[in-house]
């Protein structure tokens, strides 16, 4: 069970030719010993002055001014850079966020209003009564993947312990089962912390993997979380209970596979934006393609 050759460069063409430069980037640094600098280059071109990322980093929403869940994916490409907390990329960032901390809120806020004047998926529009966007219907989404990203990158933060607490305290109160965003956040946390706190996060996680994740192969092509969403390389702590579906999902993915060479996201914009959902799903197809490329390497299939 391996990805062809014919498969792979398949892949690779779709990727050079319609992938956004970060991902062509990322691509080469990944498989063909590509420039680091070059990745990092690009990655800055989504950064604002003020640390924050914007500029459409999260293809479903194309504002360009920075907002906390768009700095999330910057630092999620800072990390899979293998970026120091010394970068400026990430210094800028990390004091972005900071500067972006809502006492009120006790977080972060994912959007600002200001996403619903541009471009936008139906989920990412913000509701001025409730004070946020659909997708923040927790806490746990950005915070807890932000707090993680203080342990990486700013350990030393007088008050990183207080926003910590609060984080366990969150997710000890969260419906079952957890949403997958809301996983996919603390799993982030989980991966960027020790000791009693990593052991907390991780009971409470792994005891509602199974419930967060669809088992189902049938379904896979909704929008659901799927098991690599949650353990993408055998060093997930999910991995081995995740193990038996994980091994299903990679000969479905190796089947998924376009004709043209991509992986196709399993979501749309519903009607809103037709005019620009076609980018924003193209933009997305190179994003996925690098990303199930990154798991069969990470599973020895290439």
């Amino acid at each position: 069970m391996n990805l062809s050759t014919g498969q792979w460069n398949k892949a690779k063409d779709y990727i050079r030719q319609n992938a956004r430069p970060l991902e062509q980037k990322l691509f080469n640094f990944h498989f063909e010993e590509g420039s680091k600098e070059e990745a990092i280059q690009e990655l800055s071109c989504f950064q604002n002055e003020d640390g924050g990322f914007g500029r459409s980093i999260e293809p479903d929403f194309r504002l360009d001014k920075s907002s906390p869940l768009a700095t999330t994916i910057g630092l999620q490409k800072a990390k899979e850079l293998r970026l120091p907390a010394g970068h400026p990329i990430v210094q800028k960032a990390m004091n972005y966020l900071q500067n972006e901390y809502d006492e009120e809120n006790e977080g972060w806020n994912a959007v600002p209003e200001e996403v619903n004047s541009a471009p936008h998926a139906p989920w990412w529009h913000f509701d001025p009564e409730r004070g946020h966007c659909s997708v923040q219907t927790t806490w746990a989404n950005p915070n807890a993947e932000i707090v993680g990203y203080f342990h990486r990158f700013q350990p030393d933060l007088p008050r990183l312990q207080e926003w910590t607490e609060k984080a366990v305290s969150e997710l000890t109160g969260l419906i079952e089962p957890i949403d997958m965003h809301d996983f996919l956040c603390y799993e982030r946390l989980l991966n960027e912390v020790e000791g009693k706190t990593k052991s907390t996060l991780f009971n409470i996680l792994s005891t509602n993997v199974r419930k967060t994740v669809c088992t189902d192969p049938e379904r896979w092509n909704e929008y659901v979380a799927k098991p690599l969403q949650v353990a993408s390389e055998p060093s997930s702590p999910f991995y081995e209970i995740l193990e038996d579906v994980i091994q299903i999902q990679l000969e479905k993915e190796l089947e998924a596979q376009h004709h043209d060479g991509f992986w196709q996201p399993t979501w749309s914009w519903f009607g809103h934006y037709e005019e620009t959902w076609p980018l924003a799903e193209t933009e997305w197809r190179g994003i996925l393609t690098v990303d199930m490329l990154k798991v069969f390497k990470a599973h020895n299939m290439m």
